[in-house]
């Protein structure tokens, strides 16, 4: 459960644009402003009346009809509602108005991203990033050995909030909104189409860009490692002027030298990066808790 005191709000904030703001779903869920919005969904601050508390609401866009859109939310909350580490976003309900609006809740974190961490101080102490790693990789391996793959992982969607525990900061991972599911053989199933790529291209593994390939868990390992180099260099190690060239760089580039770029991390550092950014999923660590032993090990080197 969100540890994050409610916000004494009782004037809802109307915005005349958005038609759900200042209503409840079902009774329930009384919408008091937007929080954020997607290409498939809005997220919204919400009180849920039954215990007073504040909760976020993933609302699906009602012009979404396609079966891909609704299929990919009804995964979200398959994905979310197994997940029971303190580093997952926690799951609360779902549902669906006689409206047509279907929705999720899910706890309200307060505090900023890693995204907005980077944009304001630039990159990390190896100790601060070793910390937020072993915390992701936490998340990410309960999340594995459910059979659920991430594929969305970016700075965005770690965020950094208050909680009863002597790690700081505190992590936790959001969205599984792209999130791939296994079969009961625990083979991945791809929701998405042949024709279709998921995922946001900075941090978007090479066998991701592959149009029609089904991607596991390695592409989570791969943008662990991107999300890595950029706290502790301060730069993404693969970037291009469009998403296109920003794939194509993942496929074709050569992993930079961290070492080469701040010199201070250590020569071991460009052997752990060599681990989790190898082009091929086979010959990168094969789960997530490795990557945050790998790395602890390279910047103690």
């Amino acid at each position: 459960m969100s540890t994050v005191p409610p916000i004494l709000d009782p004037k809802p904030i109307i915005d005349q644009t958005d038609r759900l703001i200042g209503h409840s779903l079902l009774g329930r869920y009384r919408v008091r402003r937007l929080l954020g919005a997607g290409n498939m969904a809005r997220v919204y601050l919400a009180h849920q009346v039954s215990v007073g508390r504040e909760v976020a609401v993933k609302v699906l866009r009602t012009e979404l009809t396609d079966d891909d859109s609704a299929i990919r939310f009804r995964r979200e909350v398959e994905a979310v509602a197994r997940l029971r580490s303190p580093h997952s976003i926690q799951f609360y309900d779902c549902g669906a108005t006689p409206s047509g609006y279907s929705f999720i809740v899910m706890e309200y974190l307060e505090g900023e991203t890693l995204h907005e961490r980077l944009e304001r101080r630039g990159a990390l102490s190896p100790g601060e990033t070793l910390s937020i790693v072993a915390q992701c990789a936490s998340a990410l391996g309960e999340a594995h050995a459910a059979g659920i793959v991430h594929r969305d992982l970016k700075p965005e969607n770690i965020h950094f909030t208050d909680y009863p525990s002597p790690l700081s900061p505190f992590v936790k991972v959001l969205d599984f909104g792209l999130a791939q599911l296994a079969d009961s053989q625990r083979t991945p199933v791809n929701i998405t189409g042949k024709h279709t790529t998921v995922g946001t291209p900075a941090y978007l593994a090479p066998e991701a860009a592959k149009v029609g390939h089904v991607t596991d868990w390695r592409c989570d390992i791969y943008a662990l490692g991107i999300i890595t180099f950029e706290m502790l260099t301060g730069i993404r190690p693969f970037s291009g002027r469009t998403p296109l060239e920003a794939m194509v760089a993942h496929v074709r580039d050569p992993i930079p030298s961290a070492y080469g770029l701040k010199p201070q991390l250590g020569p071991r550092i460009d052997q752990f990066f060599a681990q989790v950014l190898a082009k091929g999923p086979q010959e990168r660590l094969s789960n997530a808790a490795l990557v945050a032993e790998a790395l602890g090990e390279a910047l103690s080197g």
